[in-house]
């Protein structure tokens, strides 16, 4: 529900983002991942369980990674290029993983925590006092409070000049060719 609502507001906006997403959320909400797509939106990789991954092996890495691949491109036939790892947390053997299945490693500038709800008041500052051109702002769509935070943030940051893209659109505007393995 609250996806498709930050959906609406994205396509009210005509705003394209990227969205990580979990391999288990995708088993749960099929539909609602076949919509990202169809909106136009960059998808990229978070986990299958959204296990901190850093301490994972080699193989129990790549097996998360591309299980999570595979649940994506047969939800809706898109080929995940980034990943996200939960936390932002790594290792050689993940960054090594992540190579193998083609996959850049994507964190973030600009983090307001609004996964924490107890935070809600602190996240508009935060990206206002934190934000600047070519940041990436973390954010989520697990509480109310965080897709009125986005929305608003779009508002208020465009009204400032900002311009919205995708993770890949952004690099590519940089002049950054995002290398499989590479922490960006």
């Amino acid at each position: 529900e609250l996806t498709e609502r930050l959906l609406e507001g994205l396509a009210e906006r005509q705003v394209r983002v990227t969205f990580f997403v979990c391999g288990y959320r995708i088993a749960e909400f099929p539909d609602t991942l076949s919509h990202i797509a169809a909106a136009g939106h960059e998808i990229g990789l978070h986990s299958s369980r959204h296990d901190y991954m850093q301490k994972m092996d080699y193989a129990a890495a790549l097996q998360d990674l591309t299980s999570c691949m595979q649940t994506v491109e047969d939800c809706c036939g898109v080929r995940a290029r980034l990943f996200r790892p939960p936390g932002g947390l790594y290792s050689d053997a993940l960054l090594q993983a992540a190579k193998d299945a083609d996959l850049s490693a994507i964190l973030w500038s600009v983090d307001p925590e609004d996964w924490d709800a107890k935070k809600a008041a602190s996240v508009l500052p935060t990206i206002r006092k934190e934000v600047f051109t070519g940041s990436v702002i973390r954010m989520h769509d697990l509480h109310e409070s965080s897709v009125d935070a986005a929305l608003t943030a779009i508002d208020e940051l465009r009204a400032q000049g900002y311009r919205f893209c995708t993770v890949s659109e952004l690099a590519a505007r940089a002049g950054t060719l995002l290398q499989p393995g590479e922490i960006y």
